[in-house]
């Protein structure tokens, strides 16, 4: 059975933030992921996660006003310096949490910047990202994201991804692979998978439409989830969906995997 972990800023928001760590360990789940942790101290989530006896499997770099409908940092011309500061929160986050993967959002390419401008800023970005956590031992990934969902963002395909990381270089950085995104953009999940499996650093997932749990729309988990076993995949699978009711309701698909595994 795949590593499942929780993600704790769109999930179990039925308890507080720093309740969720319990609430998570009380489901079953070992590994949580956090968007954004930055609203609390990082000793003060580090403490709760310790006491929760989770590992926070990663977090984000911030990113500015993006999630706020904004362009964000890292592809965006001239926000260099935002981006630089942010690094440096990021990796004070790091040192206490103990994380070992953070993600690096492109954001929208802003109106009036050229995708090549936009890629330019954000391969040196994902470069400057890459040196700076490199002596911590952490892991860089960048994502594709789906422009229904966030119009304009920078890259929204597997292999535009990959050609970015490249030109970036570093043996750090990798791919953070969602099957929600995927699905909506290009489909072949299993073959997209497993083709970018060599670069995969992290796996997130939610069915389409609705971005909610397995087994509320189109997508085949169970195949996936299996997919994902016979690979020989050893990171976590973040479960990074909107719940349709209540968390602890939603989790039949953990409750189904966890029957297979044990057949």
């Amino acid at each position: 059975m795949p590593r499942f972990s929780i993600n704790l800023s769109m999930m179990l928001q039925e308890h507080a933030f720093l309740d969720r760590f319990q609430a998570a360990a009380d489901l079953g789940f070992r590994g949580v992921d956090i968007q954004f942790p930055y609203d609390y101290s990082a000793e003060e989530v580090a403490e709760r996660a310790q006491s929760a006896g989770v590992e926070i499997v990663l977090i984000n770099v911030p990113a500015g006003d993006l999630m706020t409908g904004g362009n964000g940092l890292a592809c965006v011309p001239g926000r260099e310096e935002e981006f630089a500061a942010g690094l440096e929160t990021a990796k004070a986050y790091v040192r206490a949490l103990g994380c070992r993967r953070v993600n690096v959002l492109t954001g929208r390419v802003p109106v009036g910047v050229s995708q090549a401008e936009a890629e330019e800023a954000f391969v040196r970005n994902l470069r400057l990202a890459a040196d700076a956590f490199a002596p911590l031992g952490v892991t860089v990934m960048m994502e594709p994201c789906n422009q229904r969902d966030v119009p304009r963002y920078l890259v929204s395909r597997t292999a535009h991804a990959l050609a970015l990381i490249d030109r970036a270089g570093g043996d750090n950085l990798a791919l953070q692979f969602d099957f929600y995104h995927r699905q909506i953009t290009e489909g072949d999940l299993i073959e997209g998978f497993r083709s970018a499996l060599p670069r995969i650093a992290h796996i997130q997932f939610a069915d389409n439409p609705g971005r909610h749990e397995p087994g509320t729309g189109e997508i085949n988990y169970e195949r996936i989830f299996e997919a994902i076993d016979a690979s020989g995949y050893t990171g976590w699978v973040g479960a990074e969906y909107r719940p349709s009711g209540r968390t602890a309701d939603s989790i039949n698909w953990l409750r189904s995997a966890r029957n297979f595994a044990n057949q």
